[in-house]
């Protein structure tokens, strides 16, 4: 040991030091981003628990040189993971705009890279930057999703590599190097998810069912070793059924009342059991068009509910089984009429 420390020149390894970049130093309440991603995030409870503590733990470091963290989010379509690195982004940012989302299947060729990285200069748009760089020069405080990664082409996995290794891109046309150390870095993939979906059957501990996931991804190659070696956590996303679907469907119906400026203070069972019906026939994978849905079966009504001067209301079916909106601001709740006399 003493023989090292007469070899090494301390000085120079600390000065050596200086060249690394400082990222933003963020004090976050656990229990806090726990009961925020909890209220958006419906049946994952070991993910949301898991990156809670994770999160909070590489925020509070005071210098790094990589991104606050490198995730993979696994699993089939409609299950929450676009849902939940949105209400990341909102925590850490203070909006979800931060988010930036690219989907793999549109970076399938060599030259689609130019669109994340800026075009050489010479080529048409190079003054335009990338669509990964640009942003990140804007504001470095970023949440990145990298949909379906699997599918992009070889090249793009050879630019994450740099990024989550490194926290480091350069753009092409100007040089610059962006710095992504006050970045979070999702990649997804719902490739192999019944084979995953196994997996989670046969094994009920949760770190261990991650273990033998990212054992199984390795052997399918859809993952390159390097890029795994880079990531600090893969979360296993377990397909929704049962009530914690109809949870979600009430959130998002109170979410769609709030764009009204309505708050909802009850919806009839039914009601529910109705909409997650049209979704199961319209999307063979859950719940993604459930928006849609809801908007087509009570945005009417929620809107004339508010020109009715109603603030608060309760969604309920009437006698002739069909969905009544009554004003709850009222003593009696009564029923708000349509424009054409339904009530």
């Amino acid at each position: 040991m003493d023989d090292i420390e007469k070899m090494t020149d301390w000085g120079e390894v600390l000065d050596g030091l200086d060249g690394i970049e400082t990222g933003a130093t963020t004090r976050i309440d656990e229990a806090e981003l726990l009961a925020h991603l909890s209220k958006r995030v419906k049946g994952q409870d070991a993910i949301l628990k898991d990156m809670a503590k994770f999160i909070c733990v590489q925020a509070a470091k005071e210098s790094r040189d990589k991104p606050i963290a490198n995730l993979i989010f696994l699993g089939p379509t409609a299950t929450g993971k676009t849902e939940l690195a949105k209400a990341l982004a909102e925590f850490l940012f203070k909006d979800e705009k931060a988010m930036i989302r690219f989907d793999g299947g549109e970076f399938t060729s060599a030259d689609s890279i130019s669109r994340l990285i800026g075009s050489s200069v010479g080529y048409i748009g190079s003054e335009q930057g990338g669509q990964l760089t640009r942003p990140v020069m804007a504001n470095p405080q970023r949440l990145i999703v990298f949909d379906e990664i699997d599918k992009a082409h070889p090249s793009v996995s050879d630019l994450f590599l740099g990024l989550m290794g490194e926290a480091r891109v350069t753009e092409q046309a100007t040089g610059k190097t962006v710095n992504y150390s006050q970045c979070v870095i999702i990649l997804t993939s719902n490739a192999h998810y019944k084979e995953i979906g196994e997996i989670q059957n046969q094994i009920t501990d949760y770190h261990e069912m991650v273990n033998a996931v990212k054992g199984y991804m390795a052997e399918t190659k859809d993952f390159r070793p390097e890029i795994l070696g880079r990531v600090d956590k893969v979360y296993v996303f377990r397909p929704l059924e049962g009530i914690v679907l109809a949870q979600i469907a009430v959130l998002k119906l109170s979410n769609l009342a709030k764009e009204y400026r309505l708050t909802l203070e009850y919806v009839a069972p039914e009601l529910v059991i109705q909409a997650l019906k049209a979704s199961r026939k319209r999307n063979q994978f859950g719940i993604r068009d459930l928006k849609s849905i809801l908007e087509g079966m009570f945005g009417e009504q929620l809107m004339h509910a508010r020109r009715n001067g109603a603030t608060h209301v309760r969604l309920v079916v009437g006698d002739d089984g069909i969905a009544v909106i009554r004003n709850a601001s009222q003593t009696g709740s009564a029923a708000l009429k349509h424009p054409d006399g339904r009530g």
